[in-house]
Protein backbone atom coordinates (compact mmCIF):
# COMPACT_ATOMS: atom_id res chain seq x y z
CA UNK A 1 0.00 0.00 0.00
CA UNK A 2 1.51 3.31 -1.03
CA UNK A 3 1.37 6.14 1.50
CA UNK A 4 -0.38 9.34 0.50
CA UNK A 5 2.57 11.20 2.04
CA UNK A 6 5.83 11.74 0.17
CA UNK A 7 7.76 10.15 3.06
CA UNK A 8 7.03 7.71 5.88
CA UNK A 9 8.49 8.20 9.34
CA UNK A 10 10.43 5.52 11.24
CA UNK A 11 12.05 5.76 14.68
CA UNK A 12 15.63 4.60 14.18
CA UNK A 13 18.36 4.73 11.53
CA UNK A 14 19.99 2.75 8.76
CA UNK A 15 23.00 0.72 9.88
CA UNK A 16 23.97 -0.60 6.48
CA UNK A 17 23.22 1.90 3.73
CA UNK A 18 24.68 3.55 0.66
CA UNK A 19 25.37 7.15 1.68
CA UNK A 20 24.79 9.88 -0.87
CA UNK A 21 25.71 12.91 1.22
CA UNK A 22 25.69 14.43 4.70
CA UNK A 23 24.34 17.95 5.15
CA UNK A 24 24.43 20.38 8.06
CA UNK A 25 21.98 23.12 9.14
CA UNK A 26 19.33 21.66 6.84
CA UNK A 27 15.68 21.75 7.96
CA UNK A 28 13.34 18.79 7.48
CA UNK A 29 11.46 20.64 4.74
CA UNK A 30 14.71 21.32 2.90
CA UNK A 31 15.78 17.69 3.35
CA UNK A 32 12.52 16.42 1.86
CA UNK A 33 12.82 18.73 -1.12
CA UNK A 34 16.42 17.63 -1.71
CA UNK A 35 15.62 13.93 -1.49
CA UNK A 36 12.64 14.21 -3.81
CA UNK A 37 14.76 16.03 -6.39
CA UNK A 38 17.46 13.32 -6.32
CA UNK A 39 16.43 10.29 -8.37
CA UNK A 40 18.66 7.98 -6.33
CA UNK A 41 17.72 9.30 -2.84
CA UNK A 42 15.51 6.78 -1.08
CA UNK A 43 15.73 8.03 2.52
CA UNK A 44 17.43 10.30 5.02
CA UNK A 45 18.06 10.01 8.74
CA UNK A 46 19.28 12.30 11.52
CA UNK A 47 20.03 12.45 15.26
CA UNK A 48 17.24 14.07 17.28
CA UNK A 49 19.48 16.91 18.44
CA UNK A 50 19.10 20.40 17.03
CA UNK A 51 21.94 22.19 15.34
CA UNK A 52 23.98 24.41 17.63
CA UNK A 53 23.20 27.32 15.31
CA UNK A 54 19.67 26.54 14.10
CA UNK A 55 16.83 25.26 16.32
CA UNK A 56 14.67 24.04 13.43
CA UNK A 57 17.43 21.86 11.91
CA UNK A 58 19.13 18.72 13.28
CA UNK A 59 22.90 18.54 13.80
CA UNK A 60 23.24 16.73 10.51
CA UNK A 61 21.17 14.79 7.98
CA UNK A 62 22.45 11.73 6.12
CA UNK A 63 20.93 10.96 2.70
CA UNK A 64 21.10 7.38 1.38
CA UNK A 65 20.44 5.61 -1.91
CA UNK A 66 19.72 2.21 -0.34
CA UNK A 67 18.95 0.65 3.05
CA UNK A 68 20.04 -2.91 3.80
CA UNK A 69 19.73 -2.97 7.61
CA UNK A 70 17.52 -0.73 9.75
CA UNK A 71 17.96 -0.41 13.52
CA UNK A 72 14.89 0.80 15.47
CA UNK A 73 15.47 3.46 18.14
CA UNK A 74 13.54 2.73 21.31
CA UNK A 75 14.69 5.95 22.98
CA UNK A 76 13.86 8.24 20.03
CA UNK A 77 17.48 9.26 19.45
CA UNK A 78 17.37 8.75 15.67
CA UNK A 79 14.68 9.33 13.07
CA UNK A 80 14.40 8.23 9.45
CA UNK A 81 12.17 9.38 6.59
CA UNK A 82 11.81 6.93 3.69
CA UNK A 83 10.51 8.06 0.29
CA UNK A 84 7.08 6.66 -0.59
CA UNK A 85 7.94 6.65 -4.30
CA UNK A 86 7.28 3.03 -5.44
CA UNK A 87 10.15 3.23 -7.95
CA UNK A 88 12.56 3.62 -5.02
CA UNK A 89 11.08 0.83 -2.88
CA UNK A 90 13.31 -1.83 -4.43
CA UNK A 91 16.34 -0.21 -2.78
CA UNK A 92 14.95 -0.68 0.74
CA UNK A 93 15.19 -4.04 2.53
CA UNK A 94 11.67 -4.09 3.96
CA UNK A 95 12.35 -7.27 5.96
CA UNK A 96 14.57 -5.28 8.33
CA UNK A 97 11.61 -3.12 9.40
CA UNK A 98 9.20 -4.20 12.12
CA UNK A 99 5.72 -2.77 11.54
CA UNK A 100 3.24 -2.66 14.39
CA UNK A 101 -0.13 -0.91 14.25
CA UNK A 102 -0.32 0.93 17.57
CA UNK A 103 -2.89 3.76 17.78
CA UNK A 104 -0.96 5.44 20.62
CA UNK A 105 2.24 5.50 18.57
CA UNK A 106 0.36 6.80 15.52
CA UNK A 107 -1.11 9.61 17.62
CA UNK A 108 2.27 10.54 19.10
CA UNK A 109 5.27 8.71 17.66
CA UNK A 110 7.84 10.68 19.67
CA UNK A 111 9.04 9.94 23.18
CA UNK A 112 9.30 12.87 25.59
CA UNK A 113 12.82 12.14 26.82
CA UNK A 114 13.92 14.76 29.35
CA UNK A 115 17.62 14.05 29.11
CA UNK A 116 19.18 17.53 28.79
CA UNK A 117 20.09 17.30 25.12
CA UNK A 118 21.37 20.88 24.87
CA UNK A 119 21.80 24.05 26.95
CA UNK A 120 18.84 26.41 26.91
CA UNK A 121 19.13 28.41 23.66
CA UNK A 122 19.95 32.11 23.84
CA UNK A 123 17.49 34.81 22.81
CA UNK A 124 19.21 35.20 19.44
CA UNK A 125 18.77 31.51 18.53
CA UNK A 126 15.04 31.56 19.28
CA UNK A 127 14.58 34.84 17.44
CA UNK A 128 16.34 33.45 14.35
CA UNK A 129 13.68 30.74 13.80
CA UNK A 130 10.61 32.66 15.03
CA UNK A 131 8.02 32.55 12.19
CA UNK A 132 5.14 34.29 14.00
CA UNK A 133 3.57 37.23 12.20
CA UNK A 134 3.83 40.64 13.89
CA UNK A 135 0.98 43.16 13.51
CA UNK A 136 0.12 46.54 15.03
CA UNK A 137 -2.11 46.67 18.07
CA UNK A 138 -4.06 49.40 16.27
CA UNK A 139 -5.99 46.75 14.34
CA UNK A 140 -9.71 47.06 15.12
CA UNK A 141 -11.55 44.35 17.10
CA UNK A 142 -13.64 43.57 13.99
CA UNK A 143 -10.60 43.18 11.75
CA UNK A 144 -8.76 41.16 14.36
CA UNK A 145 -11.75 38.86 14.79
CA UNK A 146 -12.06 38.24 11.06
CA UNK A 147 -8.34 37.88 10.29
CA UNK A 148 -7.07 35.98 13.36
CA UNK A 149 -9.72 34.84 15.84
CA UNK A 150 -12.07 33.30 13.28
CA UNK A 151 -9.28 31.45 11.40
CA UNK A 152 -7.82 30.45 14.81
CA UNK A 153 -4.41 31.88 13.93
CA UNK A 154 -1.79 32.80 16.57
CA UNK A 155 -0.18 36.20 16.07
CA UNK A 156 2.03 38.70 17.91
CA UNK A 157 0.71 42.24 18.46
CA UNK A 158 3.12 45.13 18.85
CA UNK A 159 2.49 48.36 20.74
CA UNK A 160 -0.44 47.33 22.95
CA UNK A 161 1.31 48.57 26.11
CA UNK A 162 2.70 51.87 24.78
CA UNK A 163 0.37 54.00 26.92
CA UNK A 164 0.26 51.73 29.97
CA UNK A 165 1.56 52.98 33.30
CA UNK A 166 3.00 49.49 33.66
CA UNK A 167 5.76 50.41 31.22
CA UNK A 168 7.43 52.31 34.09
CA UNK A 169 5.90 50.61 37.11
CA UNK A 170 6.76 47.10 35.88
CA UNK A 171 10.07 48.01 34.25
CA UNK A 172 12.11 45.71 36.51
CA UNK A 173 11.98 43.82 39.79
CA UNK A 174 13.46 46.91 41.46
CA UNK A 175 10.52 49.11 40.42
CA UNK A 176 8.02 46.43 41.40
CA UNK A 177 9.34 45.65 44.90
CA UNK A 178 8.05 48.79 46.71
CA UNK A 179 4.56 48.58 45.18
CA UNK A 180 3.14 46.22 47.82
CA UNK A 181 3.21 45.69 51.56
CA UNK A 182 5.38 42.77 52.65
CA UNK A 183 2.38 41.16 54.36
CA UNK A 184 0.26 40.94 51.19
CA UNK A 185 -0.14 37.46 49.73
CA UNK A 186 0.45 36.24 46.19
CA UNK A 187 0.10 32.79 44.65
CA UNK A 188 3.66 31.84 43.78
CA UNK A 189 6.34 29.17 43.80
CA UNK A 190 9.53 29.62 45.81
CA UNK A 191 12.69 27.54 45.39
CA UNK A 192 10.94 24.88 43.26
CA UNK A 193 8.17 24.41 45.83
CA UNK A 194 4.48 24.19 44.93
CA UNK A 195 2.35 27.11 43.78
CA UNK A 196 0.61 28.48 46.89
CA UNK A 197 -0.01 31.68 48.86
CA UNK A 198 3.26 33.48 49.69
CA UNK A 199 4.02 36.70 51.53
CA UNK A 200 5.28 39.53 49.33
CA UNK A 201 8.21 39.93 51.71
CA UNK A 202 9.31 36.33 51.07
CA UNK A 203 9.01 36.86 47.31
CA UNK A 204 11.07 40.06 47.56
CA UNK A 205 13.76 38.13 49.43
CA UNK A 206 13.87 35.66 46.51
CA UNK A 207 14.14 38.55 44.05
CA UNK A 208 17.01 40.18 45.93
CA UNK A 209 18.85 36.93 46.67
CA UNK A 210 18.54 35.71 43.05
CA UNK A 211 16.55 32.66 44.09
CA UNK A 212 13.97 30.90 41.93
CA UNK A 213 10.37 32.10 42.16
CA UNK A 214 7.34 32.43 39.89
CA UNK A 215 4.16 34.44 40.53
CA UNK A 216 1.01 33.41 38.69
CA UNK A 217 -1.87 35.00 40.54
CA UNK A 218 -5.38 36.20 39.76
CA UNK A 219 -5.95 39.95 39.59
CA UNK A 220 -9.28 39.62 41.40
CA UNK A 221 -8.06 39.89 44.98
CA UNK A 222 -7.72 43.42 46.48
CA UNK A 223 -3.96 43.64 45.98
CA UNK A 224 -4.23 42.38 42.45
CA UNK A 225 -6.97 44.88 41.67
CA UNK A 226 -4.48 47.59 42.61
CA UNK A 227 -2.63 46.67 39.40
CA UNK A 228 -5.65 47.25 37.16
CA UNK A 229 -4.81 50.93 36.86
CA UNK A 230 -1.43 49.96 35.36
CA UNK A 231 -2.73 48.29 32.19
CA UNK A 232 -5.78 47.95 29.92
CA UNK A 233 -7.25 45.15 27.85
CA UNK A 234 -5.51 45.50 24.46
CA UNK A 235 -7.73 47.23 21.90
CA UNK A 236 -8.25 44.24 19.54
CA UNK A 237 -9.68 42.15 22.42
CA UNK A 238 -12.00 44.74 23.93
CA UNK A 239 -15.63 43.60 24.06
CA UNK A 240 -14.78 40.14 22.78
CA UNK A 241 -15.12 38.07 25.95
CA UNK A 242 -18.39 36.13 26.20
CA UNK A 243 -17.46 34.95 29.71
CA UNK A 244 -17.19 38.60 30.76
CA UNK A 245 -20.98 38.81 30.86
CA UNK A 246 -21.19 36.16 33.60
CA UNK A 247 -20.63 36.61 37.30
CA UNK A 248 -18.50 34.07 39.20
CA UNK A 249 -17.65 32.08 36.08
CA UNK A 250 -16.11 29.59 35.88
CA UNK A 251 -15.60 29.56 39.67
CA UNK A 252 -14.01 31.41 42.56
CA UNK A 253 -10.55 29.91 42.01
CA UNK A 254 -10.25 31.11 38.43
CA UNK A 255 -12.07 34.40 39.00
CA UNK A 256 -12.16 36.66 35.95
CA UNK A 257 -9.35 34.69 34.26
CA UNK A 258 -6.84 37.57 34.43
CA UNK A 259 -3.37 36.87 35.78
CA UNK A 260 -0.27 38.73 36.97
CA UNK A 261 2.90 36.90 35.89
CA UNK A 262 6.35 37.54 37.38
CA UNK A 263 9.11 34.98 37.00
CA UNK A 264 12.77 34.41 37.53
CA UNK A 265 14.71 33.44 34.42
CA UNK A 266 14.75 29.66 34.11
CA UNK A 267 11.12 29.12 35.20
CA UNK A 268 8.31 28.08 32.90
CA UNK A 269 5.13 26.14 32.33
CA UNK A 270 4.47 22.54 31.41
CA UNK A 271 2.96 21.90 27.96
CA UNK A 272 -0.73 22.70 28.27
CA UNK A 273 -3.88 23.82 26.53
CA UNK A 274 -5.68 26.72 28.19
CA UNK A 275 -8.74 25.69 30.24
CA UNK A 276 -12.46 26.32 29.72
CA UNK A 277 -12.20 26.58 25.91
CA UNK A 278 -10.49 29.94 26.28
CA UNK A 279 -8.37 31.96 23.90
CA UNK A 280 -5.61 33.98 25.55
CA UNK A 281 -3.59 37.15 25.19
CA UNK A 282 -0.32 37.65 27.05
CA UNK A 283 1.46 41.02 27.30
CA UNK A 284 5.11 41.17 28.30
CA UNK A 285 6.55 44.32 29.90
CA UNK A 286 9.96 43.09 31.00
CA UNK A 287 12.26 40.28 29.88
CA UNK A 288 11.90 37.63 27.17
CA UNK A 289 9.66 34.56 26.90
CA UNK A 290 10.27 31.50 24.74
CA UNK A 291 7.02 30.01 23.43
CA UNK A 292 6.75 26.56 21.86
CA UNK A 293 3.44 26.23 20.01
CA UNK A 294 2.35 22.79 18.78
CA UNK A 295 0.05 22.09 15.80
CA UNK A 296 -3.65 21.63 16.55
CA UNK A 297 -3.31 17.93 15.71
CA UNK A 298 -1.55 17.57 19.09
CA UNK A 299 -4.54 17.37 21.41
CA UNK A 300 -3.11 15.61 24.48
CA UNK A 301 -0.47 17.50 26.41
CA UNK A 302 0.21 14.42 28.53
CA UNK A 303 2.17 12.79 25.69
CA UNK A 304 4.61 15.71 25.87
CA UNK A 305 5.40 15.37 29.57
CA UNK A 306 8.67 13.72 30.61
CA UNK A 307 8.63 9.98 29.99
CA UNK A 308 10.23 8.17 32.98
CA UNK A 309 11.60 5.46 30.67
CA UNK A 310 14.08 7.83 29.04
CA UNK A 311 14.32 10.85 31.36
CA UNK A 312 16.63 11.90 34.15
CA UNK A 313 15.42 11.26 37.68
CA UNK A 314 13.00 13.95 38.93
CA UNK A 315 13.24 16.11 35.81
CA UNK A 316 12.85 19.86 36.25
CA UNK A 317 11.26 22.42 33.95
CA UNK A 318 14.71 23.25 32.60
CA UNK A 319 15.26 19.57 31.79
CA UNK A 320 12.10 19.57 29.67
CA UNK A 321 13.03 22.71 27.73
CA UNK A 322 16.64 21.58 27.26
CA UNK A 323 15.50 18.32 25.67
CA UNK A 324 11.86 17.96 24.58
CA UNK A 325 11.37 21.68 24.09
CA UNK A 326 14.56 22.32 22.18
CA UNK A 327 13.83 19.36 19.87
CA UNK A 328 10.23 20.42 19.19
CA UNK A 329 10.75 21.73 15.65
CA UNK A 330 12.34 18.42 14.65
CA UNK A 331 9.04 16.57 15.21
CA UNK A 332 6.52 16.34 12.40
CA UNK A 333 2.81 15.81 13.00
CA UNK A 334 -0.31 15.53 10.83
CA UNK A 335 -0.22 17.21 7.42
CA UNK A 336 3.51 17.79 7.75
CA UNK A 337 3.00 20.43 10.45
CA UNK A 338 5.70 21.06 13.04
CA UNK A 339 5.81 22.99 16.32
CA UNK A 340 7.45 26.37 16.12
CA UNK A 341 9.56 28.51 18.42
CA UNK A 342 8.51 32.07 19.22
CA UNK A 343 10.45 34.77 21.05
CA UNK A 344 8.30 37.31 22.88
CA UNK A 345 10.02 40.63 23.53
CA UNK A 346 9.12 43.48 25.92
CA UNK A 347 6.18 45.44 24.54
CA UNK A 348 4.74 42.48 22.60
CA UNK A 349 1.38 40.77 23.16
CA UNK A 350 0.89 37.24 21.89
CA UNK A 351 -2.51 35.85 20.93
CA UNK A 352 -3.00 32.07 21.25
CA UNK A 353 -6.41 30.64 20.24
CA UNK A 354 -7.88 27.72 22.10
CA UNK A 355 -6.85 24.38 20.62
CA UNK A 356 -3.09 24.94 20.62
CA UNK A 357 -0.96 23.04 23.13
CA UNK A 358 1.89 25.35 24.11
CA UNK A 359 4.59 25.90 26.71
CA UNK A 360 6.24 29.10 27.91
CA UNK A 361 9.74 29.57 29.33
CA UNK A 362 11.19 32.68 30.96
CA UNK A 363 14.53 33.09 29.20
CA UNK A 364 15.40 35.83 31.71
CA UNK A 365 13.51 37.65 34.48
CA UNK A 366 10.03 38.60 33.25
CA UNK A 367 6.98 40.66 34.24
CA UNK A 368 3.70 40.53 32.36
CA UNK A 369 -0.07 40.21 32.44
CA UNK A 370 -2.30 37.70 30.71
CA UNK A 371 -6.00 36.93 30.35
CA UNK A 372 -8.14 34.08 29.11
CA UNK A 373 -11.47 34.76 27.45
CA UNK A 374 -14.38 33.08 25.70
CA UNK A 375 -14.19 33.98 22.03
CA UNK A 376 -17.18 34.12 19.68
CA UNK A 377 -14.91 32.40 17.14
CA UNK A 378 -14.92 29.33 19.37
CA UNK A 379 -18.65 29.56 19.92
CA UNK A 380 -19.74 25.94 20.32
CA UNK A 381 -16.94 25.07 22.74
CA UNK A 382 -17.56 28.23 24.78
CA UNK A 383 -21.30 27.57 24.89
CA UNK A 384 -20.66 23.94 25.84
CA UNK A 385 -18.35 25.04 28.64
CA UNK A 386 -21.00 27.42 30.02
CA UNK A 387 -23.55 24.58 29.97
CA UNK A 388 -21.24 21.95 31.44
CA UNK A 389 -19.24 24.00 33.95
CA UNK A 390 -21.58 26.84 34.82
CA UNK A 391 -24.91 27.00 36.58
CA UNK A 392 -28.44 27.17 35.17
CA UNK A 393 -28.34 30.90 35.81
CA UNK A 394 -25.16 31.18 33.77
CA UNK A 395 -26.49 29.60 30.59
CA UNK A 396 -29.83 31.38 30.83
CA UNK A 397 -28.13 34.73 31.34
CA UNK A 398 -26.01 34.06 28.26
CA UNK A 399 -28.78 32.67 26.06
CA UNK A 400 -31.55 35.15 26.88
CA UNK A 401 -29.63 38.34 27.57
CA UNK A 402 -26.29 38.20 25.75
CA UNK A 403 -26.64 36.14 22.57
CA UNK A 404 -28.06 37.71 19.43
CA UNK A 405 -30.55 35.86 17.22
CA UNK A 406 -27.88 34.00 15.22
CA UNK A 407 -26.01 32.94 18.36
CA UNK A 408 -29.23 31.62 19.90
CA UNK A 409 -29.86 29.59 16.75
CA UNK A 410 -26.32 28.17 16.91
CA UNK A 411 -26.80 27.31 20.58
CA UNK A 412 -29.99 25.39 19.76
CA UNK A 413 -28.28 23.58 16.88
CA UNK A 414 -25.36 22.49 19.06
CA UNK A 415 -25.05 19.17 20.87
CA UNK A 416 -25.47 21.05 24.16
CA UNK A 417 -29.15 21.76 23.55
CA UNK A 418 -31.27 21.47 25.61
CA UNK A 419 -29.02 22.42 28.59
CA UNK A 420 -31.43 20.83 31.06
CA UNK A 421 -30.14 17.46 29.87
CA UNK A 422 -26.82 18.30 31.56
CA UNK A 423 -28.23 19.47 34.88
CA UNK A 424 -27.33 16.35 36.85
CA UNK A 425 -23.67 17.08 36.13
CA UNK A 426 -23.33 20.81 36.31
CA UNK A 427 -25.87 22.60 38.48
CA UNK A 428 -24.68 21.59 41.93
CA UNK A 429 -23.70 25.16 42.83
CA UNK A 430 -26.89 26.78 41.53
CA UNK A 431 -28.14 27.64 45.05
CA UNK A 432 -24.92 29.59 45.72
CA UNK A 433 -25.24 31.72 42.58
CA UNK A 434 -25.82 35.47 43.07
CA UNK A 435 -29.13 35.98 41.30
CA UNK A 436 -29.01 39.74 41.81
CA UNK A 437 -27.36 40.10 38.41
CA UNK A 438 -30.59 39.01 36.73
CA UNK A 439 -33.21 41.73 36.43
CA UNK A 440 -35.51 39.65 34.24
CA UNK A 441 -38.91 38.25 35.11
CA UNK A 442 -38.58 34.96 37.00
CA UNK A 443 -41.46 33.50 35.02
CA UNK A 444 -39.43 33.70 31.82
CA UNK A 445 -36.97 31.20 33.25
CA UNK A 446 -39.47 28.93 34.96
CA UNK A 447 -41.49 28.53 31.75
CA UNK A 448 -38.44 27.74 29.65
CA UNK A 449 -39.72 24.30 28.60
CA UNK A 450 -42.84 25.91 27.10
CA UNK A 451 -40.90 28.58 25.19
CA UNK A 452 -41.56 28.71 21.43
CA UNK A 453 -38.05 28.82 19.96
CA UNK A 454 -39.41 29.43 16.47
CA UNK A 455 -39.89 33.02 17.59
CA UNK A 456 -36.12 33.35 17.60
CA UNK A 457 -36.10 33.24 13.80
CA UNK A 458 -38.24 36.34 13.40
CA UNK A 459 -36.80 39.73 12.70
CA UNK A 460 -34.63 40.99 15.56
CA UNK A 461 -36.40 44.35 15.63
CA UNK A 462 -39.76 42.67 16.16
Amino acid sequence: IQSSNAFTFHAGRAQAASILSIQFDTTLSEAKDFCQDQLNCVAFYFPVIPSATQLDAPENITFVSAIDVFEPSADDQWRTFIASDPTKAQYVNASSFAFEINPEVIQNPYLACCDKARPIPPVEAIEAVDPLERISCDISPKEFYEQYELPRQPVMLVGCSEKWKARKRWASFETLIPRFDNATEWRATLDEEDLEARKWGDIVDAMVENRTFYIFDSLDHPTGQFLEKDYAVPYPFQGGDLYGYLKDFPDGDYGSLRWFCVGRGGTGTDPHMDPYATDAWNSLLYGHKWWIIYPTSVIDEEVLTCNPACSVEDPTEQDWYASVGIRAALSEYAHGERPYHVLQRPGETIYVPNGYVHSVYNVDDTIGVTANYGSRANFESVWGTIVQVGTEAHWKQMYYHVFDREQRRRARDSKFWHPSEWEDDVWEDYDDYDHSLEDEDEDEWEDDDDYDYSLEDEDEDE
